[in-house]
């Protein structure tokens, strides 16, 4: 009997650090599908953008700079979609069905916390590179006289959404060394345990599927 209380007490506690990790799981989610949407709608636009004929007698320089820009807008915005699409399948299914448990829990988290960075900085890539490409839009569809005084107030909020981007990011991020996780150390050696159901009646079962 005192086997059984002591068990359900492990089990009760490693629930409980799981709940905590599936608050960070839902958090890195809930960022993921925010970079999703967004990323969606400026590849749409970029799309839209890029497959829209350049006038002719436009310098080539300018030309090549412009689709080379809304390129780079729409691979990066792209790649943002499905790097967050595919990161929210398979990291909370990992989380949910991985074959170590708790163990799983914790890679499915650690990795979508490492990918997070990266991505982030090609979504705001992204964006640069598809405002530059509007920049140079501008020169080409419309007078040179026109074309600077719009382009003056384009680089102005360019230059702010980057600043403010930086200011943000510096301000309310913090070290990955330094940030506190849900994993709890002391219970790594509990976490081991393997699913009772897999490591006794699996085999059993496939004993007797062999001798029939």
């Amino acid at each position: 009997m005192l086997q059984l209380y002591k068990n359900e007490a492990i089990t009760k506690v490693a629930r409980q650090q799981i709940e905590i990790r599936q608050m960070e799981l839902d958090w890195y989610t809930t960022n993921y599908d925010t970079m999703a949407m967004q990323s969606a709608m400026f590849a749409g636009f970029a799309f839209d953008q890029i497959t829209e004929p350049v006038p002719e007698g436009t310098d080539l320089w300018m030309e090549v700079f412009y689709v080379t820009f809304t390129a780079i807008a729409l691979g990066f915005e792209l790649c943002v979609a499905m790097a967050c699409t595919f990161c929210c399948i398979f990291g909370k299914g990992l989380a949910l069905r991985g074959p170590h448990g708790a163990r799983s829990v914790h890679i499915a988290v650690d990795n979508m916390q490492a990918q997070q960075k990266w991505i982030f900085i090609q979504f705001v890539a992204g964006i640069v590179s598809y405002m530059l490409s509007h920049v140079l839009q501008v020169w080409i569809y419309f007078r040179p006289k026109i074309a600077f005084t719009v382009s003056i107030p384009l680089v102005l909020f360019m230059t702010a959404i980057v600043y403010y981007i930086k200011y943000i990011v510096e301000a309310l991020t913090m070290d990955d060394k330094r940030a506190i996780t849900g994993q709890i150390s002391a219970w790594a050696p509990y976490e081991r345990i393997q699913d009772l159901d897999e490591a006794i009646y699996r085999p059993i079962e496939m004993r007797a599927s062999t001798f029939a």
